[in-house]
């Protein structure tokens, strides 16, 4: 079978309309960011760097409205040299002092290391502080949480934690009225 040179262009055109689909369809990968490759926090805390000091998932337990609050998550350093980190907010600075490639935990830190004093911000918002490893300071916002979630309740500071009363759904015809009279008992 012979190909005329109309059928050929006809071909022609048509592999390049398939060409620049499979392109424009093929592309958008190239314009679009990647969303593995952005960099975030996976929890409610703060992922931060102050020069190569890295502040991992940090954040602080309090009722706040002025009262104590406790610190959580890690702070590394991965400088070459010992750093001495600070963290200064509510109207105290906190200090530590980092070994080359080490790191503090907050949640494994004696209360005395991580107590903010004052959080004067209500749960659900953030606590301003400035981060500093001895050259270079940066300001972060602290999410605060309180004791609502379960994980939580056990950093909240004693003197910001309150008994919380747990609502219990019952069934209406169990429910009682709230009052104490007690039904008659019955005659044998």
């Amino acid at each position: 079978m012979r190909f005329t040179p109309k059928n050929r262009a006809q071909r022609a055109a048509a592999a390049g309309v398939i060409a620049l689909a499979v392109l424009g369809v093929s592309s958008c990968s190239a314009t679009s960011e990647q969303a593995t490759t952005r960099e975030y926090s996976p929890s409610d805390g703060i992922v931060e760097n102050v020069g190569e000091v890295e502040l991992r998932n940090i954040l602080v337990v309090s009722n706040g409205g002025g009262e104590e609050g406790r610190l959580l998550g890690t702070v590394v350093n991965a400088s070459p040299e010992d750093v001495d980190f600070s963290l200064a907010t509510g109207g105290t600075t906190l200090t530590w002092n980092i070994a080359s490639g080490d790191k503090v935990v907050f949640e494994d830190a004696p209360d005395s290391e991580v107590t903010v004093p004052n959080v004067d911000t209500l749960p659900g918002t953030g606590l301003r502080a400035d981060a500093g490893n001895g050259t270079e300071t940066v300001m972060v916002n602290i999410p605060v949480v309180d004791g609502t979630l379960k994980d939580y309740r056990e950093y909240l500071p004693t003197s910001a934690a309150t008994p919380q009363e747990t609502a219990t759904m019952v069934p209406s015809d169990q429910a009682s009225t709230g009052t104490s009279e007690t039904a008659p008992a019955e005659s044998k």
